[in-house]
């Protein structure tokens, strides 16, 4: 059982960690180029594989570092559900931000779909 004082720990870390991911996930999101229907359909695959690969790598270095550090600091590293709220907000944050990867993904899998072979 979670007790008040590792409740409102558990929260203001929170914060703190929705607060890194709001500065974060902007950057990555600019570093790469907006969706360009100009482009081929493989470039705009392999953009998007790209920016997924570097959101993953951010959000390990965030877990990784950053979470475990915080965690250590408020003593809320034996809380159990603390993995669990994290991973949501990181999810939710990191992801739902990522504009120009989630542009890209819909114009490829809705609007103009990416076939190597047609299926009869």
């Amino acid at each position: 059982m979670i007790s008040f004082g590792q409740l409102i720990r558990v929260l203001g870390v929170s914060v703190i960690h929705i607060v890194i991911l709001f500065i974060l996930a902007p950057i990555i999101d600019h570093a790469f180029t907006p969706l360009d229907k100009e482009e081929s359909n493989e470039e705009i695959l392999i953009e998007s594989i790209t920016q997924l690969l570097t959101v993953s790598v951010i959000w390990y270095l965030i877990d990784k570092f950053v979470l475990h550090a915080i965690n250590k600091y408020f003593n809320i590293h034996k809380v159990k559900m603390i993995n669990k709220v994290m991973n949501i907000i990181t999810s939710i944050v990191l992801i739902g931000l990522q504009t120009h990867l989630v542009s890209k993904l819909e114009y490829i899998t809705n609007e103009h779909p990416f076939r190597v072979t047609k299926v009869f």
